[in-house]
């Protein structure tokens, strides 16, 4: 067989059946061998090219054909070291547009694993620093407690879980380093067809938070300036001033806030994109204002689009800034 056409999503053909055929023995395929590039079979190149330190873009052309005929001479030489990082580096979801979506799972108990239709996609910010696995990893630790600060056991002694999280949390690059490698990064704490409480609400709650997905924007909120012209956030940390964006009206008694990063919100226009085409998830188009921030009772009880300002007047996320309310504006 002549191994010369650059082949990619949506073809067929006996080229693609060898090229699963050497993913599985690769064991970075899984799935039926069919002589169909479909989402699986796109995952899987992707994660190969990635393993390589190649373009990852899921298209198979001269250079991959290359690694796949002769990956066993050269995957001694192909190990990827992230600086002092313990991240999966498998795309669990790769979408034509460039989406790309990592798993770091939380525990089944940390979530309800119970099947739900989603007709909501709402918005959060985490209220703390860059990395999207870290706030994963804060969702492990939380666990109720009694009216003196006890941890409530569970039937097997063990501290009741919370069951408060997203499905998913969009990294950001830092504010106090050059460090870009989470910049946009999205996560997957849990398969969206389950749920977890999001929202810290009563009214209407089990049915709001079961019948949506929630996504968290890593992002520290608001910050205050200093007399000589520094910003810090809520907890004392030093962010930088090209970080920083200033409202031309103050959000929740707040001008000064950590921006949300270009990559952030061109992922996050995606994920919309992508988790809306898939649970057919209806949302209003060109509304998107500062108004639109505001609390309000009618958010109660309308599906879409929505974010945590809407339905909590305690809350800051998301904040109304302009770059964000063109990316809604553009969905």
């Amino acid at each position: 067989m002549k191994l010369t056409r650059v082949i990619s999503l949506k073809m067929s053909g006996e080229d693609v059946k060898f090229l699963q055929m050497k993913l599985k023995e690769y064991g970075f395929f899984n799935s039926k061998v069919d002589g169909h590039f479909g989402q699986n079979t796109l995952v899987s190149v992707v994660n190969f090219q990635t393993s390589l330190g190649i373009k990852a873009d899921g298209v198979v052309g001269l250079q991959t054909w290359s690694q796949i005929l002769y990956f066993n001479e050269n995957k001694n030489k192909s190990q990827i070291i992230v600086e002092k990082t313990e991240v999966k580096e498998t795309a669990s979801y790769v979408g034509i547009d460039g989406l790309k979506i990592y798993d770091n799972l939380l525990t089944d108990g940390e979530y309800y694993k119970e099947e739900t239709s989603k007709n909501t996609l709402w918005l959060h910010h985490t209220a703390g620093g860059s990395r999207p696995d870290w706030s994963i990893g804060s969702w492990e630790k939380d666990y109720q407690k009694d009216d003196n600060g006890n941890p409530i056991l569970d039937t097997n002694g063990s501290p009741e879980s919370l069951r408060v999280a997203t499905s998913y949390v969009i990294g950001r690059k830092s504010s106090s380093s050059d460090d870009k490698f989470w910049d946009g990064r999205i996560l997957r704490a849990f398969d969206d067809k389950f749920w977890a409480y999001h929202l810290g609400i009563s009214k209407n709650s089990k049915n709001l938070n079961s019948r949506s997905i929630g996504i968290e924007i890593c992002n520290y909120g608001p910050l205050s300036m200093r007399k000589d012209g520094t910003f810090y956030n809520y907890v004392n940390k030093p962010i930088r001033e090209n970080e920083v964006v200033e409202l031309s009206n103050p959000f929740r008694g707040y001008k000064y806030w950590e921006k949300y990063t270009e990559l952030q919100l061109e992922n996050l226009r995606k994920l919309i994109l992508h988790l809306s085409d898939k649970w057919g998830i209806q949302y209003e188009k060109g509304i998107y204002d500062e108004n639109w921030f505001e609390y309000n009772d009618r958010w109660f009880s309308t599906g879409g689009l929505r974010t945590h300002t809407q339905v909590r007047k305690d809350k800051f996320d998301l904040f109304p800034q302009p770059e964000l309310i063109q990316v809604l504006n553009s969905i």
